[in-house]
């Protein structure tokens, strides 16, 4: 046999060899990413879209799912159990506490010190939630703000100016109640939502309430302040009767639904309400205004529904994760998604804050000024796992079930959420 065909031969045989496996470093790597569907499904879309053009660049699969407002928390914390945690998650204002004080996340400093400088400095109530001795364990994206929405011609027709207060929040209902206007003026439900425990929470700050000090320890509610609240938040409906009967049964769209059917002239509710009239044009739309939450004896003091994205410690990937997260948060592509919220999502950086979009009008102008005013679970002092597992496990708004819905009197049901408290930071340990 000639050396060549003696060649060829060999050549033949190699190929009728079984092939050897791809090497698994040859794989297209794939990220599994939870967000969380909001109420305005451009938006939902618009990250989508980000999220999947940053993958085609990268050549890799990204896998999208979504949570809801209502099931946050219990998602991660089965996750957490099953050991089946995403790469990249949105989390909310309680849970990077709650999380990094589990040990599931990691250090995104490097992220927020390279968007900071493309971006610009952040506000700082975005601090307290994301920012644990001095790093970041989450990447602040964008607020949620709870919103004073208002019936500007039903406020007109009662004659009752716009409140700036708490106090004139009651009285206005009480006002427009007995002018006829309208039965039921109030539209705000204590039920487990963030429309229920965000809104007890901004009330409870303004008051100079909080179950915790600045140093994060807990502190009695068994004192006048928190009774002065209670009673705010419980004589709604018991005395006034200002608020619908069947609140307390709504889901966290409730207040939504009956604002847009003309059925209640206040509530406090994130802009999505906003989106759906701008959307259908809708002619209520002409006759809603969205104002910045009241004050009270101790200032305005917002709650804070802050959406940030957090990379796991689980993750197989780390770098492409934190890769992704500068893609999704730059200038373009957050200031894409921006505008497709239909002003519900609220910038924390400082370029995207004085985009020209926010001075629609005054509705507008007031979301974006809101976050300024924001405390974080714990107020005055940080959030600790403690302090978010007092939200997450829904103290404040069963305080105000038991009166309202068990008939329970102001003492005993203040005892038993005392209780509670005091159980939690005696079990959760700070980090």
């Amino acid at each position: 046999m000639t050396r060549r065909l003696a060649l060829l031969v060999s050549l033949a045989l190699l190929l009728l060899l079984p092939c050897a496996p791809r090497p698994a470093s040859a794989q297209k790597p794939k990220l599994r990413i939870w967000l969380l569907r909001t109420y305005v499904p451009d938006a939902n879309k618009a990250i989508e879209t980000s999220i999947a053009e940053w993958g085609r660049r990268k050549n890799v699969d990204t896998a999208v799912e979504y949570f809801t407002f209502d099931d946050i928390e219990t998602k991660y914390v089965a996750a957490i159990e099953t050991n089946s945690l995403p790469d990249v998650g949105q989390l909310q204002t309680i849970s990077p506490a709650r999380y990094h004080g589990m040990g599931r996340l990691q250090d995104v400093t490097d992220v927020v010190d390279d968007l900071v400088k493309a971006n610009g400095p952040m506000l700082d109530s975005a601090l307290p939630a994301t920012r644990f001795n001095g790093r970041f364990y989450a990447v602040p994206f964008n607020y949620i703000t709870d919103m004073l929405f208002v019936r500007t011609d039903a406020f007109k027709k009662a004659g009752v100016p716009y409140p700036k207060t708490w106090d004139e929040v009651r009285d206005a209902a009480r006002r427009i109640k007995a002018k006829g206007v309208m039965d039921y003026p109030l539209g705000q439900s204590w039920n487990r939502s963030a429309d229920g425990y965000g809104v007890f929470q901004a009330l409870l700050y303004s008051y100079g309430g909080g179950w915790a000090d600045e140093q994060g320890r807990y502190k009695s509610i068994m004192n006048d302040t928190w009774r002065t609240v209670l009673r705010w938040a419980t004589e709604i409906y018991t005395k006034d009767k200002t608020v619908p009967p069947d609140a307390m049964a709504w889901t966290g769209f409730g207040n939504n639904e009956a604002f847009l059917n003309g059925k209640i002239a206040m509530t406090f509710n994130g802009p999505s309400i906003y989106y759906v009239l701008e959307k259908e044009s809708r002619p209520l739309l002409k006759d809603t205004l969205m104002l910045v939450k009241p004050a009270g004896p101790a200032g305005r003091n917002h709650d804070v529904f802050l959406l940030s994205f957090s990379v796991f410690t689980s993750t197989k990937h780390p770098d492409l994760a934190k890769d992704l997260l500068r893609f999704v948060m730059s200038a373009d592509e957050a200031g894409k998604y921006m505008r497709q919220s239909w002003g519900q999502m609220v910038p924390v950086f400082d370029r995207l804050r004085r985009d020209p979009y926010w001075q629609k009008n005054e509705s507008y102008k007031a979301v974006l000024e809101a976050p300024k005013h924001a405390r974080t679970p714990g107020y005055p002092g940080p959030v600790t796992p403690a302090a978010a597992e007092v939200v997450a496990t829904n103290v404040l708004t069963d305080l105000c079930a038991r009166v309202i819905v068990d008939g329970w009197d102001i003492e005993r049901a203040l005892q038993e959420a005392d209780k509670r408290i005091r159980d939690i930071y005696a079990s959760v340990p700070s980090r």
